[in-house]
Protein backbone atom coordinates (compact mmCIF):
# COMPACT_ATOMS: atom_id res chain seq x y z
CA UNK A 1 0.00 0.00 0.00
CA UNK A 2 2.87 2.40 0.77
CA UNK A 3 4.36 1.59 -2.44
CA UNK A 4 1.28 2.64 -3.87
CA UNK A 5 0.97 5.26 -2.53
CA UNK A 6 5.04 7.10 -2.84
CA UNK A 7 4.43 5.80 -6.43
CA UNK A 8 0.75 8.13 -7.26
CA UNK A 9 2.36 10.50 -5.48
CA UNK A 10 5.43 10.51 -7.11
CA UNK A 11 3.24 10.66 -10.54
CA UNK A 12 1.52 13.63 -9.35
CA UNK A 13 4.70 15.78 -8.74
CA UNK A 14 5.89 14.61 -12.00
CA UNK A 15 2.77 16.09 -14.08
CA UNK A 16 3.12 19.02 -11.99
CA UNK A 17 7.02 19.72 -12.76
CA UNK A 18 5.49 18.94 -16.56
CA UNK A 19 3.09 21.91 -16.39
CA UNK A 20 5.36 24.34 -15.42
CA UNK A 21 7.55 23.52 -17.68
CA UNK A 22 5.01 23.14 -20.28
CA UNK A 23 3.13 25.77 -19.70
CA UNK A 24 3.20 28.81 -22.66
CA UNK A 25 5.39 31.46 -20.72
CA UNK A 26 3.59 34.80 -21.28
CA UNK A 27 5.64 37.46 -23.79
CA UNK A 28 5.62 40.88 -24.24
CA UNK A 29 3.21 42.73 -26.95
CA UNK A 30 5.31 43.21 -29.52
CA UNK A 31 6.05 47.24 -29.92
CA UNK A 32 3.70 49.50 -31.70
CA UNK A 33 2.76 52.72 -32.66
CA UNK A 34 -0.98 54.04 -34.13
CA UNK A 35 -2.99 56.66 -34.18
CA UNK A 36 -6.79 56.11 -33.11
CA UNK A 37 -9.63 57.77 -35.34
CA UNK A 38 -9.50 61.11 -33.15
CA UNK A 39 -5.48 61.44 -33.92
CA UNK A 40 -4.63 60.18 -30.58
CA UNK A 41 -1.28 58.10 -29.98
CA UNK A 42 -1.74 54.69 -28.76
CA UNK A 43 1.21 52.55 -28.00
CA UNK A 44 2.95 49.81 -25.77
CA UNK A 45 3.01 52.75 -23.07
CA UNK A 46 -0.96 53.23 -23.11
CA UNK A 47 -1.04 48.99 -22.13
CA UNK A 48 0.48 49.52 -18.59
CA UNK A 49 -1.39 49.23 -15.56
CA UNK A 50 -4.27 48.09 -17.54
CA UNK A 51 -5.98 45.06 -19.07
CA UNK A 52 -6.13 45.47 -22.76
CA UNK A 53 -8.38 43.94 -24.90
CA UNK A 54 -7.07 44.52 -29.01
CA UNK A 55 -9.55 43.71 -31.04
CA UNK A 56 -8.47 43.40 -35.05
CA UNK A 57 -11.97 44.01 -36.75
CA UNK A 58 -13.54 45.75 -40.28
CA UNK A 59 -16.81 46.90 -40.70
CA UNK A 60 -17.95 44.00 -43.35
CA UNK A 61 -16.78 41.12 -41.80
CA UNK A 62 -20.08 39.26 -40.31
CA UNK A 63 -18.35 37.77 -37.37
CA UNK A 64 -16.98 41.34 -36.24
CA UNK A 65 -20.00 42.68 -36.25
CA UNK A 66 -21.72 39.96 -34.45
CA UNK A 67 -19.27 40.27 -31.40
CA UNK A 68 -19.45 44.06 -31.36
CA UNK A 69 -22.53 44.43 -29.37
CA UNK A 70 -20.98 42.24 -26.97
CA UNK A 71 -17.58 44.04 -26.83
CA UNK A 72 -19.38 47.51 -26.24
CA UNK A 73 -21.42 45.95 -23.17
CA UNK A 74 -17.98 44.63 -22.05
CA UNK A 75 -16.51 48.18 -22.18
CA UNK A 76 -19.71 49.19 -20.61
CA UNK A 77 -19.16 46.62 -17.86
CA UNK A 78 -15.52 47.61 -16.86
CA UNK A 79 -15.94 51.13 -17.56
CA UNK A 80 -14.26 52.87 -14.43
CA UNK A 81 -11.72 49.74 -13.96
CA UNK A 82 -8.54 49.23 -15.24
CA UNK A 83 -9.50 47.91 -18.66
CA UNK A 84 -9.31 48.80 -22.12
CA UNK A 85 -10.39 48.04 -24.99
CA UNK A 86 -9.07 49.39 -28.02
CA UNK A 87 -10.39 48.29 -31.65
CA UNK A 88 -8.18 48.43 -34.25
CA UNK A 89 -9.61 47.92 -38.00
CA UNK A 90 -8.16 46.32 -40.86
CA UNK A 91 -7.75 48.19 -44.36
CA UNK A 92 -10.40 46.04 -45.50
CA UNK A 93 -13.00 48.37 -45.65
CA UNK A 94 -12.06 52.47 -46.34
CA UNK A 95 -10.96 54.34 -43.49
CA UNK A 96 -14.15 56.24 -44.05
CA UNK A 97 -16.87 53.09 -43.38
CA UNK A 98 -14.73 52.56 -39.99
CA UNK A 99 -15.43 56.07 -39.10
CA UNK A 100 -18.95 55.79 -39.98
CA UNK A 101 -18.95 52.63 -38.02
CA UNK A 102 -17.34 53.44 -34.70
CA UNK A 103 -19.84 57.08 -34.93
CA UNK A 104 -23.10 55.31 -35.84
CA UNK A 105 -22.68 52.89 -32.88
CA UNK A 106 -21.44 55.42 -30.57
CA UNK A 107 -17.88 53.01 -30.02
CA UNK A 108 -17.15 53.29 -26.55
CA UNK A 109 -13.30 52.86 -26.92
CA UNK A 110 -10.28 53.64 -28.92
CA UNK A 111 -10.70 52.87 -32.64
CA UNK A 112 -7.61 52.85 -35.06
CA UNK A 113 -7.11 51.86 -39.01
CA UNK A 114 -4.25 50.49 -39.36
CA UNK A 115 -3.70 51.17 -43.45
CA UNK A 116 -0.04 49.63 -43.47
CA UNK A 117 -1.15 46.80 -41.17
CA UNK A 118 1.86 47.20 -39.39
CA UNK A 119 -0.28 46.79 -35.97
CA UNK A 120 -2.26 43.46 -37.69
CA UNK A 121 1.26 41.77 -38.71
CA UNK A 122 2.49 42.39 -35.25
CA UNK A 123 -0.07 40.63 -33.18
CA UNK A 124 -1.85 38.39 -35.63
CA UNK A 125 -0.73 35.54 -37.21
CA UNK A 126 -3.63 34.38 -39.43
CA UNK A 127 -6.65 36.33 -41.89
CA UNK A 128 -9.04 35.13 -39.90
CA UNK A 129 -11.32 38.28 -38.14
CA UNK A 130 -12.36 38.94 -35.95
CA UNK A 131 -9.10 38.30 -33.69
CA UNK A 132 -8.74 40.00 -30.05
CA UNK A 133 -5.59 39.83 -28.19
CA UNK A 134 -6.24 39.86 -24.44
CA UNK A 135 -3.02 41.83 -22.69
CA UNK A 136 -2.19 41.90 -18.64
CA UNK A 137 -1.53 44.90 -16.69
CA UNK A 138 2.37 44.58 -17.52
CA UNK A 139 1.84 44.24 -21.41
CA UNK A 140 2.42 40.74 -21.55
CA UNK A 141 0.19 38.64 -24.23
CA UNK A 142 -2.27 36.37 -22.10
CA UNK A 143 -4.46 35.04 -25.02
CA UNK A 144 -5.28 35.29 -28.56
CA UNK A 145 -8.48 34.70 -29.72
CA UNK A 146 -9.18 33.81 -33.45
CA UNK A 147 -13.34 34.39 -33.60
CA UNK A 148 -15.56 35.25 -31.12
CA UNK A 149 -14.78 34.69 -27.72
CA UNK A 150 -16.10 33.00 -25.10
CA UNK A 151 -17.83 36.20 -23.34
CA UNK A 152 -18.16 34.21 -20.18
CA UNK A 153 -14.63 33.04 -19.93
CA UNK A 154 -12.89 36.30 -21.22
CA UNK A 155 -14.92 38.11 -17.91
CA UNK A 156 -13.50 35.89 -15.89
CA UNK A 157 -9.99 36.17 -17.52
CA UNK A 158 -10.02 39.83 -17.12
CA UNK A 159 -11.00 39.72 -13.25
CA UNK A 160 -8.37 37.15 -12.97
CA UNK A 161 -5.73 39.68 -14.25
CA UNK A 162 -7.26 42.39 -12.93
CA UNK A 163 -6.70 40.70 -9.28
CA UNK A 164 -3.40 41.04 -9.74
Amino acid sequence: MKKIFLAAAGLVLAALFAFVLLAPDRHPAPSFQISDLSGQTLANEQLKGKVTLLNFWFPSCPGCVSEMPKLIQTAQDYRGKDVQIIGIAVPVDPIESVREYARSRALPFAVAFDGDKAVTRAFVQTELYPTSVLIDKQGNIVQTFVGEPDFAKLYRQIDTELAK
